[in-house]
C-alpha cells in the first residue's frame, strides 16, 4: 500500500511544530533527570539502594494511581492549558531540589515528594498531549505526526542518559537537575503558543457527573473493543517482560559475567539505537504493510529481541544481548507508533483522554511490577532460570495480536467506533 500522503506536511502546520519543540525539549529533560536525581540522592544524601528503589518507585506510582481519573478529567476540559501547567509545576518542583541543596537543606522526603509530584503532572501531560494531538494535524497525517514525535523522543532516549553523566561530571549533579527544570519551563513556553484552541467540550444534561462512572466508561471502551483489548494486552506482556529484564540482565552481566559498567551502559544504549532507526522506518513500514501488520511486525521483532536474551551465554553474551536490544528497539517504535494512531483514530474524541489513560494504566502497570517480580524471582530460581521466565513471557507477547481482527487492518477508520 503506497501512501498519499505527502510526506512531511505535517511540518507545514505551526502548531504541531511547537507541540512537536515542547515535547523533544520535555523528553531530553526527562531522559536527563532520570540519571541526574538518584546520582544527586547518592553524592549528597548517600542514598543507598532501598531507598533508590523508592525514588524510582515514587516515579512510577503517579502512573498506577492517577492515569485513569485522569483521563476522565481531562475529557471534561480543554487540553491546551493542562500542557502549560503540567509543564510549569514541574520546572518548579525540580527547580526546589538544587535550591534546597545550596542551602544545605535538600533530605529524602523534599526528593520523594518532587519526583511523586512530577510523575502525576508527566501522567497529565502525557494524557493530554496524545489526546490534544488528533486536533492539530489531519486524520491521515496522524501517523506521520506520531512517528515525529516518537523518533525525537528515542534519540531523547539514546543521547539523554550519556547527557545526563557528561553534565553530572562538569557540572555537579544538582546544576544537572536545574537544566531538567529548565527544560520543563521551555516545553511550557512551546506549548503556550500553540495557536488552535480547543472547542469547550459540551457539558452533560441532567445529573451531575461521576467520576466513577467515567473512568469506567473510558476503561469500558478499551476492554469491549477488539483492537484495543488486543494492543493494550500485547504492551502489557512486552513491558513486563522487558522490565523484568532490564533488572536481570544487568544484574547478570556485572555479577556473573564480570562486565564493566561501561560495557553494561554500551549494551544498554543499543536499544536507543535501534529505537531511532525503527522510529525513521516506521512509516515506511506502515505505508507497505498497513497498520494492523506494522503493528504485528513491531510487536514480533521486540518478543525476538527479548527471546534472544537467555541465550547469552558467557562466550557469546556481547553479540547476542546487544543484537537483542538492537532487535527489541527497532520493533518498539514500528508497534508504538502504529498502534498509538490506531487508537487515536478509533475512539472519539469525547473519550480520547480517557481512552489514553486507560492504555497507559494497563500498560504502565506491567513496568511497575516487573522490577519486583524479576528480584523475587532471581532469589528463588537465580538469575538464568529467571532471565528464561522473563524472556519466555515478553516472547509470548504477540499472541493476543494475532488472534485478534488487527492484522487485518490495512488502513485508519474513517469514523470513530461508537462509544
Amino acid at each position: 500500500m503506497e501512501s498519499s500522503t505527502p510526506r512531511g506536511r505535517v511540518w507545514r502546520v505551526p502548531d504541531f511544530r511547537w507541540l512537536w519543540a515542547a515535547q523533544s525539549i520535555s523528553e531530553t529533560g526527562t531522559q536527563i533527570g532520570q540519571l541526574a536525581v538518584p546520582l544527586l540522592a547518592m553524592g549528597a544524601l548517600d542514598a543507598s539502594a532501598t531507598e533508590l528503589g523508592f525514588l524510582s518507585g515514587a516515579r512510577m506510582l503517579p502512573f498506577l494511581l492517577l492515569a485513569l481519573p485522569a483521563g476522565a478529567l481531562l475529557d471534561r476540559i480543554r487540553r491546551r492549558p493542562v500542557l502549560v501547567v503540567s509543564d510549569v509545576c514541574r520546572a518548579l518542583l525540580l527547580a526546589s531540589v538544587p535550591v534546597a541543596y545550596a542551602l544545605d537543606a535538600l533530605t529524602f522526603a523534599q526528593l520523594y515528594v518532587a519526583v511523586l509530584l512530577v510523575g502525576a503532572f508527566t501522567v497529565a501531560f502525557d494524557v493530554a498531549y496524545q489526546s490534544y494531538l488528533p486536533t492539530l494535524v489531519r486524520r491521515e497525517d496522524l501517523a506521520d505526526a506520531n512517528a515525529k514525535l516518537t523518533a525525537s523522543a528515542s534519540a531523547a532516549e539514546l543521547a539523554g542518559p550519556a547527557a545526563a553523566g557528561v553534565l553530572t561530571g562538569a557540572l555537579g549533579a544538582a546544576a544537572t537537575v536545574l537544566l531538567d527544570a529548565l527544560s520543563f519551563l521551555a516545553s511550557g513556553l512551546l506549548c503556550r503558543a500553540i495557536r488552535h484552541r480547543e472547542p469547550a467540550p459540551e457539558p452533560t444534561a441532567g445529573a451531575p457527573r461521576s467520576l466513577r462512572k467515567e473512568v469506567g466508561e473510558g476503561l469500558g471502551f478499551v476492554l469491549r473493543q477488539r483492537v484495543l483489548r488486543a494492543v493494550a494486552g500485547c504492551a502489557a506482556l512486552l513491558n513486563l517482560g522487558s522490565s523484568m529484564l532490564t533488572v536481570l540482565v544487568m544484574l547478570y552481566m556485572v555479577r556473573e559475567l564480570h562486565h564493566s559498567s561501561t560495557t553494561v551502559g554500551v549494551i544498554f544504549s543499543l536499544g536507543g539505537a535501534g529505537l531511532v532507526g525503527g522510529a525513521l522506518c516506521a512509516n515506511r513500514v506502515i505505508d507497505r504493510l498497513g497498520y494492523g501488520r506494522a503493528i504485528t511486525l513491531g510487536a514480533v521483532l521486540c518478543a525476538a529481541g527479548l527471546a534472544v536474551m537467555p541465550l547469552a551465554s558467557p562466550g557469546l553474551s556481547l553479540p547476542l544481548l546487544a543484537g537483542g536490544q538492537l532487535l527489541f528497539g527497532f520493533g518498539v517504535p514500528l508497534f508504538n507508533i502504529a498502534q498509538v494512531t490506531l487508537r487515536q483514530a478509533l475512539t472519539p474524541d469525547r473519550l480520547r483522554g480517557r481512552m489514553n489513560a486507560s492504555m497507559r494504566f494497563v500498560i504502565w502497570s506491567a513496568i511497575a511490577v516487573g522490577g519486583p517480580v524479576a528480584g523475587l524471582l532471581a532469589e528463588a530460581v537465580g538469575t538464568r532460570g529467571a532471565i528464561v521466565v522473563a524472556a519466555a513471557v515478553g516472547a509470548l507477547a504477540w499472541l493476543p495480536v494475532v488472534v485478534s481482527p488487527v492484522p487485518a487492518l490495512r488502513e485508519l477508520p474513517q469514523e470513530p467506533e461508537p462509544a
